[in-house]
């Protein structure tokens, strides 16, 4: 980072150095007043090609060339390259007559000099940007491949037989006593999650309903096996259950507020879940108390969700995670 840096900033002063060389004066500067206005007539040069420059890559391109404005960007390049060959064909007459009240420095550069000049500096900046953006992004997508590949090689070590899975879970399903509601019913949730892992995650994306469903089943068996004064509520509301969202993406959230949440007698203990979805976008909230002498919630699978997030939602997501009063809050929002 600190070499791509120092590569841009080398590129513009070379830059700069090329206006110089075509703005020089063309009488010698011989006195203390005309070396000092000189010099100030250069600070003032200096800033108003920056200020080109940089409208160039924080304006122009970011929102009119990537959205692909392409005639409104040409427009406006031009329109730029214009007012900055104007200001450099009048501001050494209002430096030394206005501010100085002496002989404006004659140059050795025309309106059109200046013109090419800017607009060949702006057009190798534009594609200095497109090229630093098309590496990034090659570099995301790279690493969105390897952290894909390292998930599925990880799946399938620890993947055992499906079949085989399902048919043991049947077999144990068939002996348990038909009185025994509460154990039949985590045995068919328990169930439906491996298959939920095995069979239907193992997409891109997904419907919100489908996720929806797989997160009850997960909290109704950890309900299950939590103790009573634990508190866990999840508060469901969507519009459209067929939107599309990245498999699992909530549930290192949902995972790890069970892990973590407080089960003393002398606390209020509670997870609290929320999922809403409007408009095509989701907000996400999963608050659980916790000890203050336990291990701080939160490790490599918070982390991993958020790498997940930067890699697939980037620039669509905002994930706030904060604790106050023994309570870890995760909020999530996605924009689908």
């Amino acid at each position: 980072m600190f070499l791509k840096r120092s590569t841009y900033y080398l590129l513009f002063f070379a830059a700069y150095i090329g206006a110089l060389v075509i703005e020089k004066p063309t009488y010698s500067v011989n006195t203390v007043q005309a070396c000092f206005s000189y010099m100030f007539t250069v600070i003032v040069h200096f800033s108003i090609f920056t200020l080109m420059i940089k409208a160039n890559n924080s304006l122009l391109i970011p929102y009119l060339l990537e959205k692909k404005q392409f005639g409104l960007y040409l427009a406006g390049l031009i329109g730029l390259v214009l007012l900055y060959t104007i200001l450099m064909s009048h501001y050494n007459l209002f430096i030394h007559r206005v501010l100085f009240h002496d002989e404006p420095i004659d140059t050795s550069s025309g309106f059109w000099d200046n013109f090419v000049y800017a607009l060949c500096c702006s057009v190798i900046t534009a594609m200095l940007y497109i090229t630093k953006k098309w590496a990034e992004q090659e570099e995301q997508v790279k690493n969105s491949q390897i952290n894909q590949l390292q998930t599925e090689l990880k799946y399938l070590r620890s993947q055992l037989n499906p079949h085989f899975l399902f048919n043991g879970l049947n077999t144990i399903y068939g002996t348990i006593d038909m009185n025994n509601r509460q154990a039949r019913e985590m045995m068919v949730q328990f169930s439906d999650l491996l298959r939920y892992n095995l069979y239907e995650a193992d997409v891109d994306m997904i419907e919100l309903a489908k996720e929806v469903k797989y997160m009850q089943n997960y909290v109704a068996l950890q309900k299950a096996r939590s103790n009573d004064n634990v508190q866990v509520t999840l508060n469901v509301n969507y519009q459209n259950g067929a939107v599309k969202i990245v498999p699992l993406i909530f549930m290192a959230f949902v995972e790890n507020a069970f892990k973590h949440a407080s089960r003393g007698d002398n606390s209020d203990n509670s997870i609290i879940i929320t999922l809403t979805e409007k408009e095509g976008k989701i907000d996400f909230t999963c608050d659980n108390s916790y000890d203050e002498t336990e291990p701080v919630p939160g490790g490599i699978g918070l982390n991993n969700a958020a790498r997940r997030l930067e890699l697939l939602y980037k620039d669509r997501y905002r994930l706030d995670i904060k604790k106050e009063q023994n309570i870890y809050h995760v909020h999530l929002t996605l924009t689908l």
